[in-house]
């Protein structure tokens, strides 16, 4: 992966949203384990997070698009079909780098580039983790 391929999204655990355009953001000063001073550069606005609790989750792009054309992230919520089947499932990294497709109940049900290109399943985002954890129920 070249660095110009490399993209994430970031979700505000505190404030429930994602940064519409993290375009730049760097660790400014590490104080402790949760205190943590984040800056970013979006739109010629310089912002700063200080301090607290406050937890961030950074969310790795996986290169895939959907069917739609939107970029697919890790702790998107997929509907993944085939000619013959269908399912739904959280996406997620192997402790090896890889993204896979994780099932309701968390388990493990494929390499996500194996299915899509090699099984010829097409994915659709149907939501995240974040907004629609309702998906993910049993």
């Amino acid at each position: 992966m070249k660095l110009q391929d490399f993209d994430f999204r970031i979700w505000d655990e505190d404030n429930e949203e994602f940064y519409k355009n993290p375009s730049i953001f760097k660790i400014k000063q590490i104080k402790g384990p949760h205190n943590v001073v984040l800056s970013s550069y979006s739109d010629n606005e310089r912002i700063n997070f200080e301090g607290y609790d406050r937890k961030f989750e950074v969310e790795l792009f996986t290169r895939l698009y959907d069917k739609n054309g939107k970029k697919v992230y890790e702790n998107d919520i997929v509907k993944a079909k085939n000619p013959f089947n269908y399912l739904e499932a959280k996406i997620s990294i192997h402790k090896e780098g890889t993204f896979y497709l994780e099932n309701k109940s968390g388990h493990y049900m494929g390499s996500l580039i194996y299915l899509v290109e090699d099984e010829g399943y097409t994915i659709e985002i149907i939501g995240n983790i974040h907004e629609n954890p309702e998906l993910l129920k049993c």
